[in-house]
């Protein structure tokens, strides 16, 4: 009895596996097919022993997506100017981000000079628009769970970002003179970057992106 239900056990796992990779490595056609498989995985695997394997299949598939969306990406002046502009709001809401940490620390660092005092600046990301999902309320709050969860390497883990950080206690003081400054933050270095590995540098190259 024993080994009929382990033989079982190892029937299903088998089959479990073959049909998770089955949706992960299949050839993808575009972007609608693979958030339904990515969703699919979320919503019948993510749940059970067999957690990991799901984790894996649809890491797989948000970098394929993301392949698709890059390589479908059209570099008309209207599109860049909607990416210039996006970029801009980005930066100045990281650069507000960076400002209240400052102020929350220092204020901490008055009141208690004597305490250890940790101070994390956050950008929260609300809410996101699945293009072609707008009419469907689940499958954006499924992709939005799995886009947002650090479980499968979301950029967005809660948050856009947890770069700004400061301390102190015993052994270091974060002061003034060795605050982060705005373009380190950003481009991490002084010297104003531009995060546009893989896209076309005649494009994008005036963009400076964060």
């Amino acid at each position: 009895m024993v080994k009929r239900k382990k033989k079982r056990a190892s029937d299903w796992l088998q089959n479990t596996l073959r049909e998770m990779r089955r949706l992960a490595y299949k050839p993808v056609e575009n972007v609608r097919q693979a958030d339904r498989r990515m969703v699919k995985i979320f919503e019948k695997y993510c749940r059970q022993d067999i957690r990991y394997f799901a984790v894996e299949c649809i890491n797989d598939l948000k970098q394929e997506r993301w392949c698709m969306m890059r390589d479908s990406f059209e570099w008309t002046d209207e599109n860049i100017a909607r990416l210039e502009a996006a970029n801009e709001r980005l930066k100045e809401a990281l650069l507000d981000m960076r400002r209240q940490t400052i102020m929350a620390y220092e204020a901490a660092m008055e009141r208690n000079p004597d305490l250890d005092i940790y101070v994390e600046g956050t950008l929260w990301v609300e809410e996101m628009t699945f293009v072609e999902w707008e009419q469907n309320e689940d499958m954006q709050e499924a992709l939005f769970n799995i886009m947002a969860s650090e479980t499968y390497g979301g950029f967005y883990s809660n948050s856009i970002s947890n770069v700004y950080m400061l301390q102190h206690n015993a052994y270091m003081t974060d002061s003034p003179d060795s605050y982060d400054s705005e373009n380190q933050m950003l481009y991490l270095e002084e010297k104003i970057d531009n995060w546009n590995e893989l896209m076309p540098r005649d494009k994008t190259d005036h963009l400076h992106l964060v």
